[in-house]
Parts: structure tokens; sequence; C-alpha cells
């Protein structure tokens, strides 16, 4: 019985497929894993290490004046002269403006001219009553006179004070006629003009003066920089410095903390104080700002991208003896000069500074040791 042509091609393709996988067999490696499992992933790391560095917080503010005085009139009156222009500088005690004085003066006159009413029937009244005095010695008159005549000399005594109290105010509101600046300053925009009614209760001040040298500059840092800065400050080792707009350095010093720290911001407000007798700085410009809050001893640091953020805050991945790698949590403080400054970690620790994206705590490693590994790890380390 002759056999189907299907069959044998069958029964030959068998036959080729399991020749095939013998030879595939005998020519695999030796050394090849037979589990198909993914080997350790490569890593590339780095050793932290502990520095001397200068402690920097950079932070944005504005230049605020020292001192800034709006001008207002301290009664009613017509501006009857302006003796500055905008923008001068002024001195303290120089006068500014001259208001409309004819009514005050008036008013002045007429309350002196009451006193002195006063003043004559009290000296009038003063001089009954000595002759009364004498009198009753003399027992021409009655004791009980001489009460009479004392009471009407105190009473006009009384009156002449509140009369010359009267003619004191009256001195006072015509003092008010003529403003002067209580500091010295440059002077901004004038508000009136001479014929202008200036009243004490305007919305807009009459001008503005602001103190320009020493002048300041406000700014806020993190909380966390407090303790470091307070310290400072209290040792006498702060300095703060701004740039300026032609690329140059001002070095100013910390002159104020605030006493409490802002709840909805976290923040802390400062203020820094400069000289500026060239006006180059300008209140409410910009400035960029830097403080030196000292030198920080024994800082660990590694380079930035080791140190990982996740949702309970920074952390790294420790490598131990056995090449496996653990989550360590870490606390940064900040970045400076290419290097992380961490707090939680011991000096020298093996850390993961290549690779960290695929690994889990607990997982095994393999260290790339290659000589362009070894050089990226030192050069991640170097300080700046």
């Amino acid at each position: 019985m002759n056999k189907s042509p299907r069959l044998v091609i069958i029964v030959v393709a068998i036959g080729l497929a399991v020749a095939t996988a013998f030879v595939w067999k005998q020519l695999a490696p030796a050394g090849k894993a037979k589990s198909g499992g993914k080997p350790p992933p490569l890593v590339g790391v780095t050793t932290s290490r502990t520095l001397d560095l200068p402690v920097y917080f950079a932070a944005q503010g504005h230049i605020v004046p020292l001192n800034q005085v709006d001008v207002r009139p301290q009664v009613a009156g017509v501006i009857r002269t302006v003796n500055f222009r905008e923008g001068d500088e002024v001195k303290p005690g120089q006068l500014l403006f001259e208001l409309d004085a004819a009514d005050v003066v008036a008013q002045l006159r007429r309350a002196e001219a009451n006193a002195n009413q006063i003043r004559a029937q009290m000296d009038d009244a003063t001089r009954d009553l000595n002759r009364t005095l004498q009198l009753v010695k003399s027992g021409f008159m009655s004791a009980a006179v001489v009460d009479t005549a004392r009471s009407k000399a105190e009473s006009l005594q009384a009156q002449y004070k509140a009369a010359q109290a009267d003619v004191d105010s009256a001195r006072v509101r015509v003092g008010y006629m003529h403003i002067v600046s209580p500091i010295a300053g440059k002077a901004g925009a004038l508000a009136v003009h001479p014929g202008s009614l200036a009243q004490p209760g305007d919305a807009a001040a009459l001008v503005s003066i602001v103190q320009f040298d020493p002048i300041s500059v406000e700014f806020t840092l993190p909380e966390r920089n407090l303790a470091a800065v307070r310290d400072a400050h209290a040792a006498g080792t702060t300095q703060v410095s701004i740039d300026l707009d032609d690329g140059t350095k001002r070095t100013g010093q910390l002159s104020f903390i605030d006493n409490r720290v802002n709840a909805s911001t976290g923040t802390i407000g400062l203020k820094a104080t400069f000289e500026n007798a060239d006006r180059h700085l300008w209140p409410g410009a910009y400035a960029r700002v830097a403080l030196n809050a000292g030198i920080s001893k024994g800082s660990v640091v590694l380079p930035p991208q080791a140190v990982l953020e996740g949702p309970e805050g920074h952390f790294v991945f420790q490598v131990g003896a056995d090449n496996k790698v653990a989550v360590h949590p870490v606390n940064l403080l900040r970045i400076q000069d290419n290097n992380a400054v961490i707090e939680g970690l011991d000096n020298g620790a093996t850390v993961v500074v290549e690779g960290a994206r695929s690994l889990r705590d607990g997982i095994a490693v393999t260290i790339d040791k290659s000589p362009a590994a070894a050089t990226a790890a030192n050069a991640n380390g170097a300080a700046k």
C-alpha cells in the first residue's frame, strides 16, 4: 500500500524542526542564563563628602526708602507760594509751602488783644486787693471785703491764663501756614500749585519726600533659612549684596529681621541697608539679593541629580555592601556651587547618581566601573 505524499511531507518537516532545535542548543553559550530573568540594572555611583561652604541665600527684593514723608497741611488754607521744584533735594526745616495766613494772623491779634484786656483787669484787681489789705490792717474795712477782692483777682488771673492759651494756639496756627520739610530727601511730584486750596483731609499729599541715602532693600527668605540668618546676624557675620544693572555689585548690611513668620507664605521678611550717595539705587526698583550668612563647616554634599523627590520628600538611593539599594530620606538644604547640601546622610556614603529611574527599594544593582563613569562621578561630586 503506497503512503500519501502529504503524510511524507509532514514527517520530514517535523524531523527538520527537531534537528534545528538540537543544533541551536549545542551552539548556545555555556554562560547564558537559562532562567530568562533580567540582569541587575547598571548604575553610576558617587560618594558623599563634607565641605566647608559659605552659606548663601538668593532672593528677589525691592528697594525701599528708610524714611518717606507725605507732606500734608495741618489746617485748611490757600497755597500762596511753592518754594521748591519737583525733584529737588530738600533739607530738614527747609520751607516748602506758604499758606495764606491773613485769617489766622487776625485771630492771633484778636487773641492777643483779649489777653491784654484781661491782663489790665487782672492788674487793677490785684491793686484793689492790696489796698483792701492795707485798709483792713488799719481798721477802716472789715475782713469780709478782703475775701471779695481776692476772689475777683484770682478769677481774672484764671481768665488771663485761658486768654494766653488762646494766644499760644493762634500762634501755632500761624506756624502751620509755613510748611517745612521734616527730613532730608528728594521731593516728588507736586499735587498743588499756588492758588490751590489745601485741606488736611485731602486724599493726595501736597508732595512726598523720600530719603535716598542710605537706602534699604526688603526681601523674604523661606522659614527654613531663619535659624542660619538669625545666628549669623547675632554674630555680626551677615553681609548682603545686590546686582546692579551695570553688572557690578553693591554690598550692605542686614538691618532688620521681622518679628514673625508669614504663616500664609512660610517666609520671613528682612531688610538690608546700603549707601546710596550716587543715587544709583532707586526706590521701588527690583533687586536681586544674595545674603552671606557665614561658613557652614562640614556640610554633607552630593551632586544635585543624586537627590530625588518623592511624595514624602527628598531621598537618595544608597548602595549597600551587598550591592542592593535602599531608599534613604534626606533633607535638602539648598543647591550651591553645583552641590546639593543635605542633612541626614553620613559622609562617605555610596549613592546612586546615574540610572536611578528604574530602581526600587531593595533591588540589586550592577555598579558601572568604566573609566567614563568614574570620570563623570568625580566631576559631579567636585565642588566648584
